[in-house]
């Protein structure tokens, strides 16, 4: 894969500017040394890019049976709490400080009957360190102090507020939830949105590849971004601007981490806890636990700490690529400045051929292949709606080229859609089809650098349709020449017959053949296998060579000999005639008898 080089002056100074040297035992407080009613410091961005500074209390420390189920709970106030309405979303990875000496991120908020102050849990920082020095031959303890730890209380961790929770009921009962970092969406809107959080159905619509080639796709449902548990920002201010330069990596202050970038850009914004050198760490919670990572780190903006009665959040936007997020972990994320991050340039270009209007898109997206089918679907369907400002009927033609450093060479692909509802559905659908088959391809990995589409669209119904098949006998013997004739007719126009021919094997041993005229490509039938693929290139070759849905063929079945208990026919010769600029639908199919050679 190539690796996108960034070519930011400023990210020397900005290396250079916040002085943190390799880190020292003295600089942290680790669980085994918290104490109830230690005071301390956090530090977060509550407005533009001041980090603002808020009081804590140590009220305990959760001691769970897994090390990474610790937490230190704390009361949280001040006027940046004040003005934030509580822990508000985006805080997560705020750093907490005591005595000057840091003790991890601020990553839960959470309610608790005995305190009715804002109190959050904090990730402890020994477990942060794991992900920002992973050539440690040895893990710092993470145990607590029995003094501090408080016993017979249950941590209950909900996805959400609790809300309607009765929390007298409960008062051993400490309910916590995520400080989630809010996605922030610019460019998308209406379904495009939709489906970028929720997902699609695929399974409603119509799906461009044959069996042959399904079955080999092992890709995870399209569900959405919120089933990695992102929540939308109610609000999202425009890409921050500003120079990339004048931003100092220093703890408290605001980070983001892209998904897309261009003309679309999806990303979340959290707190950067520690740094040391190049190398920071953040949120104290996972974006996706992707485990191994390749996001871009960026700058981030706060407007403003919007409050609201569920949950505050911070109003922002994420800003220009400065490093990349390397590691996505249950305690955090980690990643390095100025490392570029694997990116695959999206190109889309939509022309309605009804007005002469062409939009072009031009979008970054991260090279992940389990988020490719949302990130190419939503922006598909924002490329198409926003250029024609309708749904509806039509026909589009797309050309779709795809590269990458691990293909022996582009893949390049024609084809032809028609609906009477909803023709923004299919090249979406067929481009995400194409790429997560060749992400998850059982060859090699593509390594895809860049993906080409071009979308032209028309409101008219350009279509054909097969009305009749027919042959010149209704017997054949092996090696004789079939002759047929098609009958198509143009959507609400004239007709016309197509004439050819077709040769029966010599070799055939068969009762009977069947011929079938059709458009498009074909699912296997009961008497064929599979294709036979044996590396990149055979897929990609296969992927090429299947028909379009402007393409006439009339192909020559035989029941398979082979297939014992079944009869099951098998394609044996075909025809292709090409009809640019129209889909041909319905299908036809006549039998003849075969007679045996003598």
């Amino acid at each position: 894969m190539h690796r996108r080089v960034l070519i930011i002056c400023g990210i020397i100074l900005l290396i250079s500017t916040a002085v943190v040297l390799a880190y020292e035992r003295d600089d942290f407080l680790f669980l085994s040394e918290i104490e109830i009613g230690m005071q301390g410091i956090g530090k977060t961005v509550v407005a533009g890019d001041v980090i603002s500074e808020f009081e804590v209390e140590v009220l305990g420390v959760v001691n769970e049976p897994k090390t990474r189920a610790d937490f230190i709970v704390v009361r949280v106030s001040g006027e940046a709490i004040n003005r934030s309405g509580g822990i508000s979303q985006g805080m997560s990875g705020s750093p907490i400080y005591v005595d000057g000496k840091l003790v991890g991120a601020l990553s839960r908020a959470a309610t608790w009957s005995k305190d009715l102050a804002p109190i959050g849990l904090v990730t402890p920082i020994e477990q942060m360190l794991d992900i920002i020095d992973s050539v440690h031959d040895h893990r710092l303890p993470s145990a607590s102090l029995t003094d501090a730890t408080l016993t017979e209380i249950q941590l209950v961790e909900l996805e959400y507020p609790p809300g309607a929770i009765s929390l007298s009921e409960s008062p051993n009962t400490i309910f916590s939830y995520p400080i989630v970092s809010p996605l922030l969406v610019t460019g998308l809107s209406g379904r495009a949105l939709e489906v970028l959080m929720n997902g699609l159905e695929i399974e409603e619509h119509f799906i461009r590849l044959p069996a042959q080639f399904r079955t080999q796709l092992i890709v995870p449902e399209a569900q959405g971004l919120s089933s990695f548990g992102l929540h939308l920002n109610p609000m999202s201010g425009k890409k921050a601007k500003g120079s990339s330069a004048s931003v100092v990596l220093e703890p408290g202050i605001a980070i983001g981490v892209a998904l897309a970038q261009g003309d679309i850009t999806i990303g979340a914004i959290g707190t950067l806890t520690f740094r040391e050198g190049n190398a920071i760490v953040g949120f104290g919670h996972p974006f996706l636990l992707n485990g191994e990572a390749s996001f871009p780190l960026t700058t981030a903006h706060i407007y403003d700490t919007i409050k609201a009665y569920d949950a505050s959040f911070k109003l922002g936007a994420i800003g220009e690529t400065i490093g990349a997020i390397t590691e996505d972990r249950m305690s955090g994320i980690g990643g390095l400045a100025g490392e570029p991050a694997d990116m695959i340039d999206l190109s889309l270009a939509v022309e309605d051929l009804d007005t002469g209007l062409t939009r072009h898109f031009q979008i970054e997206l991260v090279d992940e292949p389990r988020l490719m089918w949302e990130l190419l679907l939503a922006s598909g369907f924002e490329a198409i709606d926003s250029t024609l400002d309708r749904i509806g009927q039509g026909t589009v033609e797309v050309t779709y080229r795809i590269t990458g450093d691990g293909m022996p060479a582009p893949l390049t692909r024609e084809d032809i859609f028609l609906s009477t509802r909803d023709l923004a559905l299919y090249p979406p659908i067929e481009l995400a089809s194409i790429v997560s088959l060749l992400q998850y391809n059982a060859f090699e990995n593509p390594e895809i650098t860049s993906i080409s589409c071009v979308i032209r669209v028309t409101e008219e119904l350009n279509a054909m349709r097969i009305n009749h098949l027919e042959i010149d006998k209704q017997s054949y013997a092996p090696g004789e020449m079939i002759y047929y004739a098609v009958e198509l007719q143009t959507y609400q126009s004239e007709k016309q017959v197509i004439e050819g021919e077709i040769q029966i094997p010599v070799d055939l041993v068969a009762d009977y053949i069947t011929v079938r005229a059709y458009g498009g490509p074909r699912e296997v039938e009961s008497g064929e296998d599979p294709a036979k693929l044996s590396n990149l290139t055979d897929l990609m070759e296969k992927l090429e060579g299947l028909p379009s849905y402007d393409t006439l063929t009339i192909e020559l079945f035989a029941p398979n000999p082979f297939f014992l208990y079944v009869e099951g026919l098998r394609g044996v010769e075909d025809v292709e005639t090409g009809f640019p600029g129209y889909v041909l639908y319905g299908e036809r199919e006549v039998s003849a008898l075969l007679s045996l050679p003598e």
